[in-house]
This record gives structure tokens, C-alpha cells and sequence, in this order.
């Protein structure tokens, strides 16, 4: 291809020489100049430039027959996703593309194409649209026994569900895609994305990091064969994030030094987790509390990651208070706030969830806004001898009384 820019003029004109009787070397040529175009319109980021693209070539649809033409399209349509920006566009894009597809009774290309729909929609964080674009599309697609598009929309529905807390759903669409994977064949992109959803399933609702860092292990191992490095990322985040959740940070350097995941270790992604598990490790709630602030896209806005993040600076923050109050019988509550950084309210609130979680014993004294701690010792012994010796003594002070009485 020559460096020179390639025009839409250029394109229609090409597009226009072409017929029936057209060589397979010059139906090539003409393709590959659409979607050389739409790359160079991609580069520049003009969306709409691709939608005209796209509206302009129709012609050449029919001249090299629905299969090549889907592919075509759909080059066309990846080629417009790969842009940073203009999610109204792009989603313009999808759907005028669909309804030229159902006015031309191209079924498998507007399936496909709602298929994509939907991982836009997620990738958006369209998660209701997403849910509903995906009910009738999944039905429509087990009665035909499309399988290898069943697993790809069940794993979105999955991803949708799970978004907007609906763990149960999440699982059962996820289930439907492991079903359709053991019975038909599912290429290594398509079952690495179910792994990694298999991952981020186990992880919030078992709680169980062990096998979820299995299956986000796999799923690394599934995107880097193929060279999908935005995807593996992904998967290495989470595995980094199950390793901070079993508490084995000292094994995040070990891990990051292999020669297969030395590649990601600059990425905005992996430098956010990290510095996320070098605070947990250090045990500095003032760290933790920094590295959510300065990596708020890539912690906070990842819902799997926001969800134990929560978990985990609650933990941080009742391991402080915890180290601060241990030394004392009583202490202000603005002295705790003040040494660990953060205001009275958020402190109080803490303290009070430990008392009644009996990770505490103690009270909140509201008057003097003070704690007042107790012994961690066995309450209950130290509470029955308690009442044994005021019994007791109270049984001596009665017998000294009466004899007191007797002297008189």
C-alpha cells in the first residue's frame, strides 16, 4: 500500500469499476482498499468518516457474495471499536449496520453484530441494554444450535448480570457458556474469556481466590497465545488482586519477574494493583487509601476489583484502629482519627461495626467521645469471677455487720 491517504473518492471509484464479472485480483484489491480506508479513518478517529464508508460500498456487498461480505463488514465495524472515544457513534454505527442486515436478510451478520452490540454496551457500562439485547438474542440462537455465538453472547449476558448485582444470573448464563463449550468447539479467544468470567464469578461470590486465580492463570495464558495483550492485562490484574486476597503480596514480585509477565509491568493497569498490594503488605492504610485515589480508573471504576477493595480497606481500617486503641483502657476518638488520617465520623462508624462484630470489646462513651475498651481476655470467666468475688464480699460485709451489731 502507498503512504499516500487514501480519499472516499478513491474508494467509490473503485467500488463503482467493479461487476459481476470482476476478477477475483480485482474484487481483492477493491476489498483491501475498504478496509485499508477504514483503518486510516480509524488512526484519525472519525466514526462518522467509517459510517459513510460503510453506507457508500454497499454495492460491492452483493457482488462478492453474504459470507465474504460479513467479514467485511464486520473488519470494517472492529476497525471503528478500536477508538478511544465517540461511544454514541460507535453505537449509532452497530445499529445502522443491523438494520441493513435485517432489511437484507442477512441473519448471521445482524446476529453477529448484536453480539458485538452487546460487548459495547458492557464496555460502556450499558449494563441494562446489554441484558436486554441479550434475552431475545440467546433464545433465538438455542433453537438454532448456534453454539459458538451462544457461548460468546451468554459470557456478555454474564458480564451484564454481574454488574448489576445479580450474581444468580451471572451464574446461570455463565453456565449455558460452559455447556456450550464442552459441546462444540469454542476457539482460544472465545474460552479464555470464559475462564476469566469463571474468575471474576468465583472470586466475588465463593470468595474463592484459589481456584478463581486458576481460572484468570488460564485465561492469561489463553489471550497472550493469541497475542490479545489488552486482554491479558486483564487477566493479570485479577490474578495479582487473588494473590493480595489470599494474603501472599510477598508473592507478587516473583510473579511479576517471569519472563511471561515481564511484558505487562508497565502497564497502567498492573502499576495500579501493585501499588495496591505493596500497601497491604506494608499494612498502611494511608498507602491503600493513596493508591485508590491516584489509580481510581483502574481500581475503583473495575467493578471486580472495587468489590474486595472495599473489603479490603474495611480490614485495613479495623487493623489500625485496632493497633492504635491496644496500649489503652479508654481513648478520645479525635486521637484515633488523628493518627490514622481520616476524620472522627468514618472512625466512629468503624469502631462502632467492630463492637457489634465482637472483633471489639468495648463501648463508645458518647458524652466524653471516648472508646472505653475491655479486656480481650475470656469475658465470660473474667464476668462469673467477678460476681463470685462481689458475692463474696458482699457475704463478708453482711457477716461483719451483724457482729458489728452484736458488739454494740
Amino acid at each position: 500500500m502507498s503512504s499516500t491517504a487514501i480519499t472516499l473518492k478513491a474508494v467509490q471509484l473503485e467500488v463503482s469499476g467493479q461487476k459481476q464479472n470482476s476478477s477475483e485480483a480485482d474484487v481483492k484489491r477493491c476489498e483491501d482498499l475498504i478496509l485499508n480506508y477504514s483503518k486510516q479513518l480509524a488512526k484519525e478517529k472519525d466514526i462518522s468518516g467509517i459510517r459513510t464508508l460503510v453506507e457508500s460500498v454497499r454495492k460491492f456487498y452483493d457482488l462478492v457474495g453474504k459470507a465474504r461480505a460479513s467479514k467485511l463488514i464486520r473488519d470494517i465495524v472492529e476497525h471503528a471499536l478500536t477508538i478511544d472515544q465517540g461511544k454514541d457513534e460507535k453505537i449509532g454505527l452497530l445499529k445502522n449496520c443491523i438494520e441493513w442486515a435485517k432489511t437484507n436478510k442477512r441473519e448471521f451478520l445482524r446476529r453477529s453484530l448484536q453480539s458485538r452490540l452487546m460487548r459495547l454496551y458492557n464496555d460502556v457500562g450499558m449494563f441494562v441494554d446489554a441484558q436486554k439485547l441479550g434475552q431475545d438474542l440467546s433464545k433465538e440462537l438455542k433453537k438454532l444450535e448456534d453454539r459458538e455465538l451462544l457461548i460468546e453472547v451468554s459470557v456478555e449476558e454474564s458480564k451484564s448480570a454481574f454488574n448489576l448485582n445479580n450474581l444468580a444470573k451471572a451464574k446461570t448464563t455463565l453456565l449455558t457458556a460452559k455447556t456450550s463449550t464442552n459441546s462444540a468447539f469454542a476457539s482460544p479467544q472465545l474460552q479464555a474469556v470464559v475462564d476469566l468470567q469463571s474468575g471474576v464469578l468465583y472470586s466475588a461470590e465463593e470468595r474463592d481466590y484459589k481456584t478463581s486465580f486458576s481460572y484468570f492463570y488460564e485465561a492469561f495464558e489463553g489471550f497472550r497465545s493469541i497475542g490479545d495483550k489488552k486482554s491479558a492485562t486483564g487477566a493479570l490484574k485479577y490474578m495479582i488482586m487473588c494473590k493480595i486476597m489470599l494474603n501472599e503480596n510477598e508473592q507478587v514480585p516473583a510473579l511479576m519477574a517471569t519472563k511471561e509477565t515481564l511484558p505487562f509491568k508497565d502497564d497502567p493497569r498492573i502499576v495500579a494493583i501493585r501499588a495496591m498490594s505493596d500497601a497491604f503488605r506494608k499494612r498502611s492504610l494511608k498507602d491503600f487509601m493513596k493508591a485508590l485515589k491516584d489509580h481510581k480508573k483502574e481500581l475503583l471504576e473495575d467493578k471486580v476489583v472495587s468489590v474486595h477493595s472495599k473489603n479490603l480497606e474495611r480490614n485495613m481500617l479495623e487493623k489500625e484502629i485496632s493497633r492504635v486503641v491496644e496500649p489503652y483502657s479508654e481513648i478520645e476518638l479525635s486521637y484515633i482519627a488523628r493518627v490514622i488520617g481520616m476524620t472522627v465520623a468514618p472512625v466512629e462508624k468503624a469502631i462502632a461495626r467492630m463492637i457489634l462484630d465482637r472483633k471489639m470489646y468495648g463501648s463508645i462513651h458518647q458524652h466524653g467521645d471516648t472508646v472505653v475498651i475491655h479486656p480481650k481476655a475470656d469475658l465470660t470467666k473474667q464476668f462469673t469471677r467477678s460476681l463470685t468475688t462481689i458475692k463474696e464480699l458482699t457475704k463478708t460485709v453482711d457477716a461483719s455487720y451483724v457482729r458489728a451489731k452484736e458488739i454494740k
